[in-house]
């Protein structure tokens, strides 16, 4: 299969060795998946990429990107797709104590791609950093520690950083960043050393994509052949340092993506069992040594971390008037309206594998969480199956109309009664006949009471076919965003307890 030893050769693993037993066949499984893209849809990731680049530059009035050329493939590509989309790209070579080979190459990628390059050595300045660092913490100066290496390793790439910077802002341009997304998984990056204003690489796969763009751009061979190190001198070598070959490394994470799809609720311990992994020592030690560094550096993928603060509100605010009145167009994202993260998405994810597995569709009737609950389920993979339809119904008037809710009923009890979330689930079953499963929810989200009902009073209902209806009072604090994803947290757990 050329596709897989192609993979092989760009990914190195062909002088790493074979991969065992599980991995070859989550491999071959992988690329059947279209995880790993073929030569076809490399060619027009690569062509996207180029066109949303170039997008950027028009939209946005900048057009000089700077950035660091370390020698490695990851900058030398994303030199390449700058320069493919029409920038002025300045390549810097910025060595701190470092091999003389990385920087050749730094150089040579800078001319065969044609960048203007500049060069600093910066190993002057990193020794009075640390020399001064010294002053506090000694072992700073010499200590031959992984974790001293590592602080060091740091204060190299900040220092490259700030020169960056400047250099960026001498341009009037701006500051490229080079990682990928086997990096950005593994943490394999420095906070505020390594990412820079624009990430054009950030979803590649070390293993082949980011090869793949390196051959196809233009970039010298001996650049994308090498073996990938930080440069920063803090270990032998990028996999030395993670543990595994960048290839087991992004198969991994696939099958990992794979298994929690499959069932959301898996933890930690779960993983190796559900991966079917227990009888190869190789896989095992792999799947250990990746979940052990992403539980240690889940933090950099977060940063910076921003708390349920009280006026939480406003910084959403503030995305607004910058979506609405500053932001290129090619950086409008509407995919958050349908995304559903955490636990919230991981119970949609849930609900949808057991309608599927019981072959039983579901339909929703929702009032004051108007269509997220449906929304949520419609979000994951195969919904088809699972999902009959959605009455959004936040009107009384619907609610009559559309549910077949007694006008009396409402009347006498309000719209936030139990017997109302009953009718409701009823009428939507009656409805929906391809449906085994109805969920109905109406209820005060705020921010103030309504019809002498209090905030975060919400009724549930649930009702498989041939029964009555199931109703749930619940009682929710805070905000209205708050209550609605309570809401809709409880209404997919009912779900699950009405499927057993």
């Amino acid at each position: 299969m050329q596709h897989l030893d192609d993979i092989f050769e760009l990914s190195r693993q062909t002088k790493r060795g074979a991969l065992s037993p599980w991995f070859d066949a989550r491999l071959r499984a992988q690329v059947e998946a279209g995880h790993f893209p073929s030569t076809g849809q490399m060619q027009a990731i690569g062509q996207r990429l180029v066109q949303q680049l170039a997008d950027y530059r028009e939209q946005a009035g900048v057009s000089t990107a700077v950035l660091g050329m370390s020698g490695g493939v990851d900058s030398a590509v994303t030199a390449a797709l700058l320069k493919a989309a029409g920038w002025r790209v300045v390549g810097y070579t910025l060595p701190i104590e470092q091999d003389p080979v990385e920087t050749e190459r730094g150089v040579e990628a800078c001319e065969a791609l044609g960048l203007e390059h500049l060069h600093i050595d910066l190993s002057d300045q990193y020794r009075s950093m640390v020399d001064g660092l010294g002053a506090l913490h000694e072992d700073v100066r010499g200590g031959d520690t992984a974790p001293l290496r590592t602080r060091r390793g740091n204060i190299r790439a900040r220092l490259r950083m700030i020169t960056l910077y400047d250099q960026a802002h001498r341009w009037g341009g701006l500051v490229a960043s080079t990682d990928n997304f086997s990096e950005l998984g593994a943490g394999f990056w420095t906070l505020h050393g390594d990412v820079g204003d624009l990430a054009p690489v950030q979803s590649l796969l070390k293993s082949w994509e980011i090869p793949w763009m390196a051959r196809a751009y233009g970039v010298p061979e001996r650049t994308w052949r090498a073996s990938p190190t930080d440069g920063l001198g803090i270990g032998e070598g990028d996999e030395a340092q993670i543990g595994v070959t960048y290839l087991e490394w992004d198969i991994v994470i696939f099958a990992v993506l794979d298994a929690l799809q499959r069932d959301p609720n898996l933890s930690i311990d779960d993983i190796p069992e559900a991966l079917e992994a227990t009888d190869d020592p190789a896989a095992m030690r792999a799947i250990e040594t990746v979940l052990h560094r992403m539980r240690g550096t889940w933090f950099k993928r977060l940063n910076p971390i921003v708390l349920d603060h009280p006026k939480a509100e406003r910084i959403a605010m503030l995305d607004l008037i910058d979506d609405r009145l500053f932001r290129p167009a090619v950086l409008r994202d509407d995919r958050a309206l349908t995304a559903f993260s955490g636990e919230i998405g991981m119970l949609g994810q849930r609900l949808a594998n057991r309608l599927k597995a019981r072959e039983v569709r579901v339909v929703t009737a929702e009032s004051c969480t108007a269509g997220l609950l449906g929304a949520c389920i419609a979000s994951t993979p195969g919904s088809s199956s699972a999902l009959e339809g959605s009455f959004v119904t936040y009107c009384p008037s619907m609610k009559i109309d559309g549910l077949g809710v007694p006008d009396a009923l409402i009347r006498e009890k309000t719209v936030y009664d139990a017997e109302v979330a009953g009718a409701m689930a009823r009428g939507a079953l009656e409805r929906a006949p391809g449906a085994g499963l109805s969920i109905a929810i109406t209820g005060v989200a705020g921010p103030t009471p309504d019809q002498g009902k209090p905030v975060g009073l919400v009724y549930i209902a649930t009702q498989r076919g041939g029964a009555e209806p199931e109703v749930t009072e619940c009682r929710f604090d805070g905000q209205p965003q708050e209550i609605v994803a309570a809401t809709v947290r409880r209404a997919l757990e009912l779900a699950l307890d009405a499927l057993d």
